[in-house]
């Protein structure tokens, strides 16, 4: 014959008890897991922080290279401050007559540069 066993519920307050300690280890584990995701979120922000920063870099080292090789040295900007210091040469004053002639003087030249490009324009075609 079998022997039938018998399967007596847990006490109310011994029941409690136990329910209060899965659901502490429930939470516990829960936090565990939350404090390592944490970690790993701020890993991996400041690991993207650090490539673009370098992405940044390189990328201007490029673009200065890239300027350099356009314009050249860039020695200049060292001694432009002492340039900016220096006075204007000085002119001659021209006034009433002289500046009109000037004016039209350089008017002139520039005309004359315009008429012999067109006239060499018109002899091509």
């Amino acid at each position: 014959m079998k022997k039938q066993t018998v399967y007596r519920p847990l006490a109310a307050p011994r029941q409690r008890g136990w329910i209060m300690l899965e659901v502490m280890l429930c939470l516990s584990l829960f936090a565990v897991v939350l404090n390592v995701l944490q970690r790993q979120s701020e890993t991996q922000w400041h690991l993207f922080q650090q490539t673009e920063e370098h992405r940044k870099q390189s990328d201007y080292e490029q673009k200065h290279a890239a300027m350099i090789q356009l314009v050249g040295s860039v020695a200049w900007l060292n001694h432009q401050q002492e340039t900016t210091k220096q006075g204007y040469p000085d002119c001659q004053k021209c006034t009433g007559d002289q500046l009109a002639q000037w004016f039209h003087s350089s008017q002139t030249d520039t005309l004359d540069r315009h008429s012999s490009l067109s006239s060499e324009e018109g002899e091509s075609e």
